[in-house]
């Protein structure tokens, strides 16, 4: 990775905080700086601007993970990604409404920490381009640009695994993705097959009919029109 973006990490443990920060350097990103408080990521977060950051949901105090995304989600122009043991439901309501772009699950490796920045910086590519807008069947439009999924401009929560899928797909509009391209790109490589597969079948039933279409042997797609 060729950049300079800037990071910001906010969690209350020394070793893990240590561990993230020398991953990041060693892949070409600029640590701004680190801390361990709600109160404290707020501050930095409006001072120091940071590009990107690193939010644990557990803090020293009594200020959440959560709670300071929240805050900084309406004072900054940053992205989110959280740090937490929580299970992907309990996450969704705090994520969306920060507009976390995506979220680790603790313990987490080196290729899961930089699958979710590509996802990060992907967003950020895009905001410098005009409003891209995917329209799909039966009313619904995906917005590359916000990151969102839309049934006659009602905004639909699909939860962060579905939006990363569903970004990714749209990215690539009509192309045939192979399962394991799918699974690289969401879950850093590590996610198995039938893990896709029920993603898949979850945001198909969401929407209530084949968003995601399965071709034999070959992968998936999405079929839509670029506007």
């Amino acid at each position: 990775m060729k950049h300079k973006n800037t990071i910001l990490i906010v969690e209350d443990e020394k070793i893990p905080a240590a561990f993230l920060e020398e991953i990041l350097e060693e892949n070409g990103f600029i640590v701004v700086g680190i801390c361990d408080s709600g109160a404290d990521a707020v501050k930095k977060a409006v001072q120091l601007k940071p590009e990107i950051i690193f939010m644990d949901i557990m803090l020293k105090d009594n200020i959440s993970g959560c709670e300071a995304a929240l805050k900084i989600a309406s004072l900054t122009v940053s992205k989110i990604i959280f740090l937490t043991a929580h299970s992907e439901a309990e996450m969704i309501e705090y994520a969306l409404d920060a507009n976390a772009v995506n979220y680790l699950i603790k313990p987490y490796k080196e290729e899961q920490i930089l699958a979710t920045l590509r996802v990060a910086l992907r967003k950020e590519n895009r905001d410098c381009h005009k409003l891209t807008q995917v329209h799909l069947k039966h009313g619904y439009t995906y917005d590359l640009h916000k990151q969102k999924l839309f049934l006659n401009k009602r905004r639909i929560d699909i939860g962060i695994k579905s939006m990363l899928l569903l970004d990714y797909m749209c990215s690539h509009a009509g192309k045939v993705l192979s399962k394991g391209e799918l699974s690289h790109c969401i879950y850093g490589g590590y996610g198995k097959e039938g893990t896709l597969r029920t993603l898949i079948s979850r945001l198909n039933k969401t929407v209530g009919y084949e968003l995601i279409e399965h071709q034999k042997n070959k992968g998936y797609t999405v079929a839509s029109n670029m506007l």
